[in-house]
């Protein structure tokens, strides 16, 4: 009997050291980068911070929304994250503790002078960033850009 005692002691010590370090492990927020640039598909993609398609021009003012597969951007149902892209086209996606999607998402993008682009996909993982293509409505004229020279 002895034995069992220290077996179900040593379980609830492991239990109890445990707990504290899943509860702040999902606590905090997750925050994923994008930028959203002109192509000729409409879709969203993860890659890596490397991927040079992340070093062109971006479009401003670009509306984007991850919600669950399935899910309504203008109802608002199942909706994780929204974000507009800045001045060079940049967004950032903050998911508050514990909402960051493992499953597959839809990433719809919105904006005025292009075509509203919707796609399925998993989110990036590891420091990868969300790069989101639109195609561009015919007689669209991009915004004027203010970059800095690199």
């Amino acid at each position: 009997m002895h034995l069992v005692s220290r077996r179900v002691l040593m379980i609830l010590i492991a239990a109890m050291v445990c707990f504290p370090l899943v509860g702040c492990s999902s606590g905090g927020k997750s925050t994923v980068r994008g930028r959203v640039v002109t192509g000729s598909v409409g879709q969203a993609v993860a890659v890596s911070p490397e991927d040079e398609r992340l070093e062109e021009d971006g479009i401003p003012g670009m509306k984007v929304v991850v919600m669950s597969k399935g899910g309504s951007a203008s109802q608002g149902r199942g909706v994780y994250a929204r974000a507009t892209s800045d001045e060079f086209g940049d967004f950032e996606l903050v998911f508050p503790g514990g909402t960051f999607p493992s499953d597959m998402v839809t990433i719809q993008v919105t904006g005025d002078g292009v075509f509203t682009a919707r796609s399925t996909t998993y989110m990036p993982t590891q420091g990868g960033s969300l790069l989101c293509i639109v195609i561009p409505r015919p007689g669209y004229v991009r915004p004027e850009q203010n970059r800095e020279s690199e």
